[in-house]
C-alpha cells in the first residue's frame, strides 16, 4: 500500500512538472493575446502579473479640488492590497467636445479598507471617474464605466477662487507670529490642496517680474508628480514671483498674455531638455508633439504666451515624464492678476472642510500696516486656492489689492510696544444719570476685547471706525490749542501706560456747574468690568501745553484745553492703552478648596488656569513659575493660548521644600509667583498676586474637615474630605476650547487631545498613571481611620493616590457593608473620566 502512494505521488509531481513547463512555453502566444486586447506588456520572464482582485470602492473625500492638483483624499472601500501596484485612475471624457484625459497616480496604502491619493493637476475642469487597481491592470471597474460591473467614485475639478465674507477666530496675535487662526467662508469654496494658502497683508509687487531659474532634484511629496514617471528627477522652479524667491517644486503659476518670459536653466537640467507645450498630462512621456518652445537643457527659454494659446500649458521634459507642472495663462488686461510674491508673510492652510481653513501666523512684517492710526498693526488677510491669485474676504470677487486693504477681513499684530489710544468721545446729555449712579462701563460683547474697532470676527464696525477718525482729528486739534475752545471733546491725553496688558481709563463729568465742571475716572482691565470710581469729584485740570498735575494712574495724564459750561453731566471718554506685555489677574485649578486659589501636587502634571489681558496667541507663550525661597531657579512651562484674557499652563515636578515640616507654617510646601510671556520669554508680565501653591493633600489623626485647608499645618481628618478638595478633571490628554466666548470660552461637545497643527488623535488615551493631568496626591499621617469619611469612599471621579506620610496606616472598614471604596479603585478600572480611581501606597485595608 505504501508504495502504491509513493508512486502516485511521484507521478503527480512529474505531472505537475510537465504542466508547469507546457504553461511556461506557452505564455509567449498568451501574452501576445493579451497585447491584442488591452496593450499589455509582458515583463521579462514572459510572466503575467500576479494576479491580485481589485477592490471594490465606496466613498472617497474630499471630493472636490482643484485643477492645479495635489489635494489629498482618502477613498474608502475594501480589498484595498499593500502592492507595489496600488494606484487610483482619474478619467474624463467630454463627447461634446472630444475632450479626455487619464491620469494614474500612485497610491498610500492604509489598511484593507482605506488608501490614500494625491489628485493629479488637470487641464479640464469639471467631474473625473475615480477607479482603483491594487496592482495597476485589474481595476475596480473599466475607464468611464457607469454601468454595475465594478465600482467606481466621482472626483470633481473646479478652479473656483476663495471668493465671498468669511470671520476669523482669533484675530489677534504677537508680532512674532505663532498664532492658530481658523476662518470661516460664508461661499464654502476653499478649495483642498497644497498651493491653498493665507496672506497677511498685501504682497510684493512682483508683476514686472519676468524671470524664472529653472532646476531639477529627486521628487519629494511637494512635487505634484511625486512617485510617477519614468525617473525620480523633478524640476524646480525659483522666482521672486514664487513664494518670495524659495526654491519650489514643480509649481503651478500664472503668466500674462503678451508677455515676454525668461527661463534660465541651471547645469542641473543637463539631459532633461525643458520645454512648454500644450501636451496634457495624461501625455507627458517624452513627447515632442504641440510644442510652445523648442526643448533645451541649457541657456534660457523664452515664452511670450500669445492670445491663440489655450488657457492651460505645461512645462516639462523631453527625456523623462512627470517633470514640470501647469502654467495658467490670463489676458494681459487682467485685473486681478497677482504674483504669488511676499514679504515672508504667506504661509499654507491647513483645510478643514469647504468653509473653513486654519492658518498659524508668520511673523509681522514691518511694511505692512492697513490702518495705522490705531493700537497694534491691521492687515487684512487673504486666501489663494491655487497659490497665486488671492481674496481678501470682504464679499463677492473682491480681487487683488489696494482695493481690499482695510476694506477686508483684518488681522492685528501686537508687539512689545506700549501705546495709549486717543479718547473716544460718548455725548452724555441723554444719560447722564447712568454715569453719575456708576454703572460699569459697557463694551459692546461682540467687539474683540483688545479693539473697540475691529470686531471677533476681524472685520471693521463702522461706526466705531468713523468714532475713532473723529476722535484722532479732534484730538490732534485740541492738543494744539493756544486759546480756550469752546468744544465739550477737548481731552487731551499724554504720558506713557507703565501698566501691563490691555486696560481702559473711564473719565466722566459729574459735575458741569457753569465755571467749575468736575470729573471721576475708573480703570478698567476687562470687558464689562464694574469696578469702584477711584476718584470723583474732582476738579478739572485745565491747560493749553504741558501736564499740569493731572495724573489719573500708571503714567497716564490728562488735561483739558478749555473750562467752562461746554461740558455736561455724563460727558464720558474711553482711553484704551496697552503697557507691552501681558497682566496676569489671577490664577486657578481644578479643586475645591478656596484658601489657595491654585494648588497642585510635588509630582507636578497640574493644569493651571491664568487669567488677565493682553494674552496674543502666539506658539512663543510661555508661564514662569518662581519664588525666592526654595532656590531653585524658575519654572518655565509652555503656555495654551485660550483667549486674550486666559492661557494655560501644566506644572513639572517639583522638590518639597527643604527643612521639613516647621510648626505654623505650610512647609514643606511653597507657593510661587505665575508671570506670563507672549514673546518666548523675553518679556514678562510683572508680579501680582496670582501664585501657585506646590503641595501635597494632608490627612491626619489631629486634622479638621471643618477648618483644614489640606496644607501640613491645617490637614483635613478625613480622606474623604481630601477627595473632596483634589484636582478634578483627571485626564490623559490636553483640552481645547472652543472660543465663542473670548472671556470663558468653553469646552467642545468632545474633549479631545492639543495636538501639533495639522494632525489629530483619538481620546481618551490612557498612558499610565504617571502621565495623568491633574491626578493628585494626598499623604496620610500615622494611625487608624475608621468611620464616616474613611470608608465608603468615592474618588469622585478623581484619580488619586493615597500615600502613607510617616508610619503604619489602617483603614478598618469594621465589616460594613459598603467597604472602603463605594466603586472602582484603581486596579478594578481606568475610566478615570467617570468613576476616578483611588491607589493606595503603605496602607493597609483590615475588616473590608
Amino acid at each position: 500500500m505504501r508504495a502504491r502512494v509513493d508512486a502516485r505521488a511521484s507521478t503527480h509531481r512529474r505531472r505537475a512538472r510537465d504542466t508547469s513547463s507546457t504553461v511556461a512555453r506557452r505564455v509567449p502566444r498568451l501574452c501576445a493575446f493579451v497585447i491584442a486586447l488591452s496593450t499589455l506588456r509582458c515583463v521579462a520572464g514572459y510572466r503575467l502579473p500576479r494576479y491580485v482582485a481589485p477592490p471594490y470602492l465606496t466613498s472617497i473625500t474630499p471630493n472636490l479640488g482643484h485643477v492645479v492638483g495635489g489635494t489629498e483624499v482618502t477613498i474608502r472601500g475594501g480589498g484595498f492590497a499593500n502592492e507595489a501596484g496600488l494606484s487610483a485612475r482619474f478619467a474624463y471624457y467630454d463627447s461634446s467636445t472630444m475632450t479626455s484625459e487619464i491620469d494614474v497616480v500612485k497610491a498610500t496604502y492604509v489598511d484593507f479598507g482605506t488608501i490614500k491619493v494625491v489628485t493629479p493637476p488637470r487641464g479640464v475642469l469639471g467631474s473625473t471617474h475615480v477607479t482603483v487597481s491594487n496592482n495597476g491592470v485589474g481595476w475596480s471597474t473599466t475607464p468611464l464605466n457607469e454601468a454595475h460591473e465594478g465600482t467606481y467614485l466621482k472626483f470633481e475639478y473646479s478652479n473656483t477662487n476663495p471668493t465671498g465674507t468669511w470671520v476669523i477666530q482669533n484675530a489677534t496675535g504677537h508680532s512674532r507670529g505663532g498664532a492658530v487662526v481658523k476662518i470661516r467662508n460664508s461661499d464654502g469654496n476653499f478649495l483642498p490642496g497644497p498651493h491653498l494658502r493665507c496672506r497677511f497683508g498685501d504682497p510684493v509687487d512682483a508683476s514686472a517680474t519676468a524671470t524664472f531659474t529653472i532646476g531639477t532634484m529627486t521628487k519629494t511629496a511637494k512635487h505634484p508628480w511625486f512617485g510617477r514617471g519614468s525617473g525620480e528627477v523633478g524640476y524646480t522652479v525659483k522666482s521672486a514671483r514664487l513664494n518670495d524667491g524659495a526654491v519650489t517644486e514643480g509649481p503651478s503659476f500664472i503668466l500674462k498674455r503678451d508677455t515676454t518670459y525668461t527661463f534660465t536653466l541651471d547645469s542641473s537640467v543637463a539631459n532633461f531638455p525643458f520645454y512648454i507645450s500644450t501636451v496634457e498630462p495624461s501625455n507627458w512621456e517624452k513627447s515632442y508633439e504641440n510644442k510652445l518652445t523648442d526643448p533645451t537643457d541649457n541657456g534660457s527659454v523664452y515664452f511670450t504666451p500669445t492670445s491663440s494659446m489655450p488657457d492651460y500649458v505645461y512645462y516639462h521634459s523631453t527625456t523623462a515624464s512627470f517633470m514640470g507642472g501647469m502654467i495658467v495663462l490670463i489676458d494681459a488686461s487682467s485685473s486681478d492678476f497677482e504674483t504669488g510674491a511676499s514679504k515672508a508673510n504667506t504661509v499654507k492652510a491647513e483645510w478643514l472642510y469647504y468653509n473653513e481653513i486654519q492658518c498659524v501666523t508668520p511673523p509681522w512684517v514691518s511694511s505692512q500696516d492697513d490702518s495705522n492710526d490705531h493700537g497694534g498693526k491691521q492687515v487684512t488677510v487673504y486666501v489663494s486656492n491655487d497659490g497665486v491669485t488671492y481674496h481678501g474676504g470682504s464679499g463677492g470677487a473682491d480681487g487683488a489689492p489696494p482695493a481690499d486693504s482695510g476694506s477686508g477681513t483684518t488681522f492685528t499684530y501686537f508687539d512689545n510696544t506700549t501705546f495709549c489710544d486717543v479718547p473716544i468721545y460718548y455725548d452724555g446729555s441723554a444719560n447722564a444719570a447712568s454715569y453719575k449712579a456708576g454703572i460699569a462701563l459697557t463694551l459692546t460683547s461682540s467687539k474683540h476685547s483688545v479693539s473697540p474697532i475691529y470686531a471677533d470676527d476681524g472685520t471693521i464696525d463702522s461706526t466705531m471706525k468713523t468714532n475713532y477718525a473723529n476722535a484722532v482729528t479732534t484730538h490732534t486739534t485740541e492738543a494744539g490749542l493756544t486759546t480756550g475752545s469752546g468744544n465739550r471733546n477737548d481731552l487731551v491725553v499724554e504720558g506713557t501706560y507703565t501698566g501691563g496688558g490691555v486696560a481702559w481709563y473711564e473719565v466722566v463729568i459729574d459735575g458741569a456747574t457753569s465755571g467749575s465742571e468736575t470729573f471721576r475716572w475708573r480703570l478698567h482691565s476687562a470687558i464689562g468690568s464694574n469696578v469702584a470710581w477711584i476718584e470723583t469729584g474732582r476738579a478739572i485740570p485745565v491747560a493749553l501745553s504741558g501736564s499740569p498735575g493731572g495724573l489719573l494712574s500708571q503714567g497716564i495724564r490728562i488735561r483739558f484745553t478749555s473750562s467752562g459750561t461746554h461740558h455736561v453731566d455724563g460727558d464720558r471718554w474711553l482711553i484704551r492703552v496697552y503697557g507691552g506685555k501681558p497682566n496676569v489677574v489671577s490664577a486657578t485649578t481644578t479643586h475645591e478648596e478656596t484658601t489657595y486659589a491654585a494648588r497642585g501636587p510635588f509630582y507636578g502634571n497640574t493644569e493651571i488656569t491664568i487669567h488677565g489681558q493682553g494674552f496674543f496667541p502666539s506658539d512663543r507663550m510661555k508661564c514662569k513659575l518662581h519664588d525666592s525661597v526654595t532656590g531653585t531657579g524658575d519654572m518655565i512651562l509652555d503656555a495654551q493660548f485660550d483667549s486674550v484674557q486666559r492661557v494655560r499652563c501644566i506644572t513639572k515636578a517639583h522638590d518639597p521644600r527643604s527643612g521639613g515640616e516647621v510648626a505654623g507654617t505650610f512647609r514643606p510646601c511653597f507657593e510661587k509667583t505665575i508671570t506670563v510671556s507672549v514673546d518666548n520669554g523675553e518679556t514678562y508680565s510683572d508680579d501680582s498676586s496670582a501664585k501657585f501653591l506646590f503641595c501635597d493633600i494632608y490627612v491626619s489623626k489631629s486634622g479638621s474637615d471643618t477648618y483644614g485647608d489640606g496644607t501640613p499645618n491645617k490637614p483635613y481628618l478625613t480622606l474623604q474630605r481630601s477627595f473632596e478638595a483634589a484636582l478634578g478633571e483627571a485626564r490623559s490628554y490636553a483640552l481645547s476650547y472652543e472660543l465663542g466666548d473670548l472671556k470663558t470660552g468653553i469646552r467642545g461637545s468632545s474633549e479631545f487631545r492639543t495636538m501639533k497643527f495639522g494632525s489629530a488623535s483619538k481620546i481618551p488615551v490612557n498612558k499610565g498613571f504617571g502621565y495623568y493631568v491633574n491626578r493628585d496626591r494626598v499623604q496620610i499621617s500615622s494611625g487608624s481611620y475608621t468611620g464616616a469619611g474613611n470608608i465608603g469612599l468615592h474618588p469622585l471621579g478623581k484619580m488619586l493616590e493615597v500615600v502613607s506620610k510617616d508610619g503604619t496606616v489602617v483603614i478598618d472598614c469594621e465589616k460594613e457593608a459598603t467597604g472602603m471604596i463605594v466603586n472602582h479603585d484603581r486596579h478594578g478600572s481606568e475610566e478615570v473620566t467617570n468613576s476616578g480611581s483611588v491607589s493606595f501606597i503603605g496602607v493597609t485595608h483590615v475588616n473590608c
